[in-house]
């Protein structure tokens, strides 16, 4: 039965394009132009570290934990620095946008298209992490996960903490996702945000949105029970807990059955449990899924 459930994952990994012989990261140079290092300063002299994207001239996109709080920010590239300031704030996407009038004539990033995005499309997380040297990974993505009119992404490809508000590039280097966060506990649990919380009249005529009582915090650092089933169910799996994955993934895949990740999570709960009939039903409902997105024009 063991052997049932290790033929059906392969065929699932199977169905998943793979990276090939071409180097993704052989446009280092152009991946890294629009990829700025960040270093906000709050009044009380604490700095965070972390990584912005320019999508628009003088516009930059990055994670809000970033700049938080900041009574300074400083964008740096290959040794030159410039000022910037925060000109829209979403705290509840995690998303801001910064004003850096010095970098209006810079060549922004190439948007991608979201709704083109599948699983196992290669990706390239490119930031600075903890204020260092620029870094740049590839990997694939891993889950697209339905979240309030978007899809956050899920990707192999790494990156540290430190790097949020860096750029996710598909294979064309086209901008797709804003990375975020991870999970603590490792594994193919980094997360990307959407491009589409920003819409183009934000980027071009960014106004000041405070924060409402609700949103002091980002979907992902509330409490695990207020957190998106999606991201529960990869800190449970981070943290080993598997009977308590099976119950959220169970809630997951009546929420959202057309998702295979909330499958997938399903099917691995249950190998853990032993519950190996159920993993299989689980693992061949998610290889329907794939098989299903992947013949889509």
């Amino acid at each position: 039965m063991i052997s049932r459930v290790a033929g059906i994952c392969a065929v699932l990994l199977g169905l998943l394009p793979t990276l090939g012989s071409a180097d993704p990261l052989q446009n280092r140079h152009s991946l890294a132009a629009a990829v700025f290092k960040v270093r906000a300063v709050e009044a009380s002299g604490k700095t965070r570290n972390g990584s912005a994207v320019l999508v628009a001239p003088g516009k930059l996109v990055t994670t809000c934990h970033v700049t938080h709080n900041a009574q300074a920010i400083e964008l740096a590239q290959e040794g030159a620095s410039w000022p910037a300031q925060e000109a829209f704030v979403d705290t509840g996407h995690d998303v801001c946008v910064l004003s850096a009038p010095a970098l209006s004539r810079a060549i922004p990033a190439v948007l991608g298209v979201p709704d083109q995005l599948k699983l196992g499309d290669v990706v390239i997380a490119v930031g600075y992490p903890r204020g260092g040297s620029l870094t740049l990974a590839s990997g694939t993505i891993k889950g697209l996960h339905p979240y309030e009119g978007a899809r956050v992404l899920q990707v192999s490809a790494p990156f540290e903490q430190g790097a949020s508000g860096g750029a996710l590039f598909d294979a064309q280097g086209r901008l797709v996702g804003i990375t975020a966060f991870k999970a603590v506990g490792g594994g193919d649990f980094h997360f990307a945000l959407p491009l589409q919380w920003l819409s183009e009249h934000t980027l071009q005529n960014p106004s000041w949105i405070s924060a409402s009582d609700e949103a002091r915090e980002a979907f992902w650092q509330r409490p695990r029970d207020r957190q998106p089933l999606f991201l529960q169910a990869a800190s449970l799996e981070a943290d080993g807990k598997w009977q308590a994955l099976s119950h959220v993934a169970q809630e997951w895949v009546r929420a959202d059955h057309a998702n295979p990740a909330s499958w997938l999570a399903l099917g691995r709960a249950f190998v853990r449990l032993n519950r190996i009939d159920q993993a299989a039903q689980a693992f061949h409902r998610a290889t329907t899924l794939v098989q299903s997105a992947l013949q889509q024009p």
